[in-house]
């Protein structure tokens, strides 16, 4: 049997530009959509706080984890929901969520997820757009707010929204 050759400058199916070209722009879009999956934290906030909610007990997600402790007698749950770091914590001998707490990365956010926040809990009862802090009270003792912490030394701060009991 004959040994196999090839011309020197002949191309195979896979060096050929084109295909090349083809496979680099889908990964290009794969990777575009990806994005744009992740970029949405106010619909990600929405989607968390519709399913999170207080007085109702913790629901079991894969993106939630029992963590230690911090109040005796309450459960605490931390976990990461895309680029949201979540806290939850249970009254005390009950499964019922007490607080939320959400915190996204990076820059000042409140303005893009104040509407998501407002869909679930209502209008603000107060706000301070120059401080990027909006807050509830209810006369149950709850409160909640959306507010800005800047990072220090230089670093990103945090977008925190807040749902508690005083």
């Amino acid at each position: 049997m004959p040994a196999r050759t090839s011309a020197p400058n002949q191309e195979t199916p896979l060096s050929s530009p084109s295909i090349a070209l083809r496979i680099l722009s889908t990964l290009f879009l794969f990777w575009l959509s990806a994005g744009r999956v992740v970029a949405d934290p106010a619909a990600d906030v929405e989607q968390i706080l519709r399913v999170i909610r207080q007085d109702q007990p913790v629901p079991s997600l894969h993106y939630l984890r029992r963590a230690e402790s911090i109040n005796a007698a309450c459960a605490y749950f931390r976990g990461q929901y895309r680029a949201i770091d979540i806290t939850v914590e249970t009254r005390p001998h009950s499964d019922s969520v007490a607080s939320i707490l959400l915190q996204i990365p990076g820059a000042d956010q409140t303005q893009q997820i104040l509407p998501a926040v407002s869909r679930v809990l209502g209008p603000p009862h107060a706000s301070d757009p120059k401080q990027s802090t909006y807050g509830w009270a209810w006369p149950t003792y709850r409160t909640a707010s959306v507010h800005y912490a800047p990072g220090g030394g230089g670093q990103a701060g945090f977008t925190v929204v807040s749902i508690f009991e005083r």
